[in-house]
């Protein structure tokens, strides 16, 4: 099975699940990015991730994120459930599952 990336939806087979998989690719970035000095782009952000060897899935996320300075994690957190969720709610309506 392959990771989900920001792009993708999780598959929701139970109320919450969707947020719990965004959840818990935030974590994986999390730990990615420990040693990121804030404010930081995403180019910063991904080469960061990228020396700590994220996965792909945690350099997909980043790569999505929009080109400006973000203060703190819980920004980019924040953007990254929120398009997890969108996504997982554009596959739903769609009848489709973005996962394999």
């Amino acid at each position: 099975m392959k990771p989900a990336s920001v792009c993708e939806a999780p598959r929701a087979d139970a109320p919450g699940q969707a947020r719990s998989n965004a959840e818990a690719l935030t974590g994986r970035v999390l730990h990615a990015l420990e040693r990121v000095t804030w404010p930081a782009h995403p180019a910063t952000l991904i080469e960061s991730a990228t020396n700590r060897g994220a996965a792909h899935d945690v350099i997909e996320a980043l790569r999505h994120l929009p080109d400006e300075a973000f203060g703190s994690f819980s920004e980019v957190s924040a953007l990254i459930v929120a398009a997890q969720l969108r996504a997982r709610e554009s596959a739903a309506q769609r009848g489709v599952s973005t996962q394999g």
